[in-house]
């Protein structure tokens, strides 16, 4: 605390700016007139007591009153702070105002024109998609990421289940699948970084976002092929999106659970990217039940005819893939070398 003269003079100018006499002030901290004289003479200091109620009177904080100053930082943040409070206030409000006014008005008309509620199920469910994504995350306290997002997607849900019926359609579950699936690409990753799991499934979240992704694709191909009446699930869906999902696993195992440098890591998925280039239309020829060849049927010296055209880009990629493998893993090999030959030398 600065000197008594400097502590006296401030709390006489806040004194004075609140509007209060000196009897008025010391009527309110209940003491006498002459120990508020002595005060802001600097003569002596309020009891520490006094310090709280010191501060509510002439609306400074504490640090501004043992300082003898005004904390300019903190006052432009405390007003700040109230602006933004009065922001969003005002601004549910005004959500309030406008999805209340939409909804009242569809309800009116589709009473008025139907005679019966129909179509204003479709405008509710519509406007909770729309109050999830900006009204729920204001209103949301704590996890405001993870209830908008439940949010969102029971509102999208909802509204597809109601159109579906409206129309009179069979589409849902396919609908439904989908927004999942598309839903849990984008955000099961930040979802599952945040979430707090139990050992031993807190150090594999990334096999468990593969996992739950891959058993998503597998219903969304299941539901589509019965509602389409195909029934080639397992004969041509699966197993081509089996092989598809050889090279994300593959990449995701080799760099979360391989212990290996990461220049070898790099290698090992461009090796892994050659074996499923070079099997991959073979393979899929065969289930499509078409005459199929594994390997690379190319002719360079034909580079531009039709018949040769699919086969030499697919030799291009595979040798590119493989020269840039066997570059990556001479250098992870050297590295690795170099490495192990330090930590010989520095335990020697």
């Amino acid at each position: 605390m600065e000197s008594k003269k400097t502590f006296g003079a401030y709390v006489k100018a806040r004194r004075v700016e609140t509007g209060l006499t000196q009897k008025e002030f010391a009527d309110t901290l209940y003491v006498t007139e002459s120990a508020v004289s002595k005060w802001e003479r600097g003569l002596s200091y309020p009891d520490i007591t006094l310090i709280t109620e010191i501060c509510r009177v002439l609306n400074i904080s504490e640090h501004e009153l043992l300082t003898a100053s005004e904390d300019i930082n903190a006052r432009n943040q405390e007003r700040l702070a109230r602006r933004y409070l009065t922001l969003i206030r005002r601004f549910k409000i005004t959500q309030y105002f406008l999805y209340g006014i939409a909804l009242l008005t569809c309800f009116i008309v589709n009473i008025a024109v139907s005679g019966k509620l129909s179509w204003f199920f479709i405008v509710l469910a519509a406007e909770a998609v729309g109050a999830s994504l900006t009204l729920l995350p204001i209103l949301a306290v704590k996890k405001r990421g993870l209830i908008t997002l439940a949010g969102f997607t029971a509102s999208l849900i909802s509204l597809l289940a109601i159109c579906c019926i409206y129309t009179g359609g069979d589409w849902f579950f396919v609908a439904a699948i989908s927004v999942v699936f598309g839903l849990s690409i984008l955000f099961a990753p930040f979802i599952l970084r945040n979430l707090w799991l139990p050992a031993p499934f807190g150090k594999h979240k990334a096999l468990i976002n593969f996992a739950t992704n891959t058993i998503l694709l597998f219903a969304l191909l299941l539901i589509v092929d019965i509602y389409t009446g195909g029934g080639r699930f397992l004969t041509t869906s699966l197993p081509i999106a089996a092989f598809c999902l050889i090279l994300p696993w593959g990449y995701m195992l080799i760099i979360a659970y391989t212990k290996i440098n990461r220049f070898l890591k790099t290698s090992a998925c461009l090796w892994l990217s050659c074996g499923w280039q070079f099997a991959m239309r073979g393979f899929i020829d065969m289930i499509l039940g078409e005459p199929y060849k594994y390997g690379l049927d190319f002719d360079f010296a034909k580079f531009g005819d039709v018949e040769y055209l699919n086969g030499n880009v697919d030799a291009v990629i595979f040798f590119g893939l493989l020269g840039t493998a066997i570059g990556f893993g001479v250098v992870g090999v050297v590295r690795g070398v170099s490495r192990a030959k330090g930590t010989a030398d520095t335990a020697e």
